[in-house]
């Protein structure tokens, strides 16, 4: 088989019944994406020596489900958030349903790493409890989840993006700078 070029990309010659095949291929994509809202923007192609043609379809990005599935996920983000940042303290005010009563549960400590994932966004939370370290873990967007800045406690000066060394420190070791 010889190669062809043009200046947009590598064309390859064949055979017409393997053009017949890449068409038959293309109409069969074609109809099974439509059917699933998408349209096909392209389709790759896969010619082996048994003249057996596979296929795989390109779709638009704007009906892919990825762009839904983000449309969605924007509806439900929150919009009054405070400034997060590793080594603030903060206060977490969790909702908790037990039967038919609601109360609030709150969890004080320094946030010790964030995540960052859009609508699945989370941070790590530790306090000291007894002497012994507990650490949770909070969505950020979740509507059952209120945050408070704890005041007087300052900016924290810290140079790293996740607090664990925290982990190991005791007593006065475990405090951050801060500045005031």
């Amino acid at each position: 088989m010889a190669s062809a070029t043009s200046s947009m990309r590598s064309v390859r010659v064949c055979s017409a019944q393997t053009v017949r095949k890449i068409s038959n291929v293309t109409k069969q994509l074609s109809a099974r994406n439509s059917m699933a809202g998408a349209s096909v923007r392209s389709a790759v192609f896969n010619v082996n020596s048994s003249r057996a043609v596979s296929a795989r379809a390109v779709t638009s990005p704007s009906c892919s489900l990825a762009t839904l599935v983000k449309t969605i996920e924007d509806k439900e983000m929150k919009e009054d958030l405070m400034d997060f940042r590793v080594g603030y303290e903060v206060k977490c005010n969790v909702t908790v349903t037990e039967g038919n009563k609601t109360r609030v549960q709150p969890f004080q400590g320094i946030i010790i790493s964030m995540h960052k994932a859009g609508n699945r966004s989370t941070i790590t939370v530790r306090k000291m409890v007894q002497g012994v370290g507990v650490e949770r873990v909070f969505p950020i967007h979740s509507p059952l989840i209120t945050f408070e800045s704890v005041p007087g406690s300052g900016t924290p000066k810290v140079r790293r993006a996740k607090l664990y060394y925290l982990r190991e420190l005791r007593g006065k070791q475990a405090r951050l700078k801060r500045k005031f």
